[in-house]
């Protein structure tokens, strides 16, 4: 997705007043309108620029008048995932990681497009969410809201989350750290987590507040996955040295020894284990 219409601009309402005509609005009439995304009409082509941005900043200007006007949106708590980054040792967070393009989106039967964020096994990551309490809210989340975080599509129990949930406050960007275990498996492997606004004793048959879901590539490093397998190859030859070869017994056992080491080093930098630090 990208920027945020100003919700001041003079062509949002001839946009809405065309996609209304047409039956192409996200909401509207229950039973009548389902659409989930809408094209720009054709006649409004030449306003394209006013409409299509990849500015942040009218995300406020947007939530403000989702409250002050009567929708179903007037008591939400309002959040946004910023940015996600390897875990940092100082206060500053460290450079956001891209989205990248999923591989399988050049298969022909795919049926979705999937973008991921890169990990990497063993490692660290940030997440960090930015709230807004609206002025009509009186600048305060109501009922002591938090964001739960949980994983998805994780077979391999590859994601380390908090147990916590992380804990909104006005106006402010929170974050929360989780990790990426490690197994024996070569390839990437494709998991997700999704965070959805709590509030105890929540009524409404709408939800609460914000929700998404974040998908991860998982893999190993390029460098860990060579030299693993390489020491792994030495070890095997190793091996085989010590049972067919016309040697000494101590160089025999010697051989055995370096079999060993190579196959638990390599081991280890494939299968390594990463316990996780709060």
């Amino acid at each position: 997705m990208r920027g945020f219409i100003d919700p001041d601009s003079k062509w949002l309402e001839p946009m809405v007043r065309a996609l209304e005509g047409a039956n192409s609005l996200p909401f509207g009439r229950r039973n009548e309108q389902h659409a989930w995304i809408s094209l720009l009409p054709d006649s409004l082509q030449a306003h394209r620029g006013a409409l299509v941005s990849d500015d942040q900043l009218p995300w406020s200007k947007v939530i403000d008048s989702l409250v002050t006007a009567p929708t179903q949106f007037e008591k939400d708590v309002f959040w946004r995932v910023r940015q996600i980054c390897h875990a940092s040792h100082t206060a500053a967070p460290s450079e956001p990681l891209p989205l990248q393009d999923r591989k399988t989106n050049l298969r022909v039967h795919t049926s979705r497009w999937h973008r991921d964020y890169p990990l990497f096994e063993a490692e660290r990551y940030e997440i960090f969410v930015q709230t807004f309490a609206p002025g009509a809210h009186g600048h305060i989340v109501p009922g002591n809201a938090t964001i739960a975080m949980t994983s998805r599509d994780d077979d391999q129990g590859l994601m380390k989350l908090s147990a916590n949930p992380l804990e909104i406050v006005p106006n402010e960007t929170s974050s929360q750290r989780f990790s990426i275990d490690t197994d024996t498996a070569l390839e990437s492997r494709y998991a997700g987590v999704r965070l959805e606004t709590q509030v105890p004793g929540w009524t409404s048959p709408y939800p609460a507040g914000s929700m998404c879901t974040l998908t991860f590539a998982i893999r190993k490093r390029f460098y860990r996955l060579i030299l693993g397998v390489a020491l792994l190859l030495g070890a095997v030859l190793a091996a085989g040295s010590a049972a067919g070869a016309k040697i000494n017994a101590l160089e025999k056992g010697g051989l055995a020894v370096l079999a060993l080491l190579l196959t638990a080093v390599g081991g280890w930098l494939l299968t390594k284990q990463f316990k996780i630090l709060k």
